[in-house]
């Protein structure tokens, strides 16, 4: 298995160039939250001088959170009919725009920005500010929980909708086309419209709602980035379990959902059903594990109600050193039939060392068709503690009748706890059109379904992924990775 991962940064900024046209349905922008919004094709929210350079860029949001000019004599500039009929607002790089405190309290912040810079306005000094905000004066704004959208871009760009979410800090005083302190950073270039929200969106949904009000009013094509959303922060509430015979995400049974027996299992036996699971064992073409570590059988067993999965060192056999396995030892359990589109949920405990803790679906069976998708990959103590808590998911096309080209489509949940301090329950809802993962009943990432169309069999083992988690504390061995049970269910409908 490939591991794809998406680091979580103090400042994070996803720039997306957007080119073509997108249908002109109206499309309304989303207001709940709404703190800031900027609106360059509205003329009615601009005060302007004689020179139509702008004084005064008044709010839409209705929490009058006006920003006004820092410079007036070299005020940006009102330039009509500039992008799909509207107005923007064009930044010499010499002055830009400064407002209040949005919000005091910390919590979370999404902000979207509509610019471009046209080949006349570059090149410029790369760096320069969308957004900033600025609570502690003390610090720059690219450290918390002072933040700022900046494009490391010189040259002229093609209208780009940049992103930035983050976690816990508050909002403002904030700056448009500058840093808020300092007069630094002044942005050169146009921009359309400012969204600034006091909240993360809460599904893919919703996200697209933003992006495709953007999309429609400036001619720009949503990007294929926008089809894939993930939780910034806690789940928040969380559901009750009541019915034990339906996904905890969903106990209304919405998705009329149908249990699969076959494909469950409570491991309450004594020994793991050998005709429903299979142990790597070093036979055939099998996976023998990541090297250093080899699967072994001993390595998985049921114990307390639990299926365990133990990553522990000691001395292997002479003609897997040749191969390069040494001094530890896993395990992988995989189901002997595939699955298709359903719903899967184990509720788990990662082990509480640097040896992964994996729950994936899988199948490279032929050259020509591998697929695979980690419902979860975690290292549950690494000497990079922020990996303690990072939910790491993806999926991946390996190959297909038709290309051998490697597609990944992954990110990361950071979790507000230790995720091998606890059980937890982990879903995974797999549709034709849609991939959903879920942490204790809850949403925490959605992304259309491309190119997962194949039956896979369901995986959970440990691995030795020292480049990624890092090289495992033997202090830590033996861990167990536990699995008190897996639910599988399909739509009856």
């Amino acid at each position: 298995m490939m591991r794809m991962f998406k680091e979580c940064l103090l400042v994070v900024l996803l720039s997306v160039s957007l080119v073509g046209n997108a249908a002109q349905t109206p499309s309304p922008v989303p207001t709940n939250g709404l703190v800031l919004w900027l609106d360059a094709a509205d003329a009615t929210t601009m005060t302007l001088d004689a020179q139509n350079r702008l004084q005064r860029w008044s709010d839409k949001s209705a929490k009058a959170n006006d920003a006004t000019v820092d410079g007036a004599a070299s005020a940006p500039e009102r330039i009509a009919n500039a992008l799909n009929g509207h107005s923007v607002v064009r930044f010499s790089g010499v002055s830009g725009f400064l407002g209040n405190t949005l919000r005091k309290a910390n919590g979370p912040v999404t902000v979207l920005i509509v610019s471009r810079r046209l080949p006349e306005h570059a090149p410029v000094d790369p760096w320069q500010r969308l957004f900033s905000s600025r609570p502690q004066t003390a610090d720059n704004d690219n450290v918390l929980p002072n933040f700022a959208i900046s494009l490391q871009q010189s040259d002229a760009y093609a209208p780009t909708i940049s992103v930035l979410e983050l976690q816990d800090v508050p909002i403002g005083p904030y700056a448009v086309g500058r840093n808020v302190v300092g007069n630094a950073e002044n942005f050169k270039g146009d921009i359309a419209e400012i969204l600034v929200y006091d909240r993360q969106f809460a599904s893919l949904a919703q996200q697209q709602a933003a992006y495709q009000y953007l999309a429609n009013k400036w001619s720009v094509t949503v990007p294929r980035q926008a089809d894939t959303w993930t939780r910034v922060g806690p789940l928040g509430k969380l559901p009750k379990p009541g019915d034990a015979g339906l996904p905890l995400s969903d106990q209304a049974n919405a998705g009329n959902w149908i249990f699969d027996s076959k494909l469950s299992d409570d491991f309450n036996g004594d020994v793991l059903d050998s005709v429903r699971w299979h142990v790597n064992n070093a036979q055939g073409n099998e996976s023998l594990g990541r090297k250093p570590a080899l699967f072994r059988p001993a390595n998985a067993f049921l114990a307390d109600g639990n299926l365990n999965i133990v990553f522990r060192k000691e001395t292997l056999p002479q003609k897997y050193v040749k191969l390069g396995f040494k001094d530890y030892s896993s395990a992988m359990v995989r189901t002997i039939d595939r699955s298709f589109y359903g719903y899967y949920e184990a509720r788990a405990k990662p082990m509480n060392s640097a040896g992964s803790s994996a729950f994936w679906l899988a199948w490279t069976g032929m050259a020509d068709n591998a697929t695979e998708i980690d419902i979860f990959e975690i290292g549950g103590k690494t000497k990079d503690s922020a990996h303690d808590r990072k939910y790491n998911m993806n999926a991946h096309l390996w190959a297909t009748p038709q290309s051998s080209e490697h597609i990944a489509n992954g990110s990361v949940w950071i979790s507000p706890w230790r995720l091998a301090e606890d059980f937890h329950v982990y879903g995974f809802d797999w549709q034709p059109d849609t991939l959903r993962w879920y942490v204790d009943g809850v949403l925490v990432r959605e992304t259309k379904n491309t190119h997962f169309f194949f039956p896979m069999q369901i995986i959970f083992d440990s691995e030795a992924m020292w480049n990624w988690f890092g090289v495992v504390d033997d202090a830590d061995l033996p861990s167990t990775f536990r699995v008190d049970y897996v639910k599988v269910w399909q739509r009856s409908r």
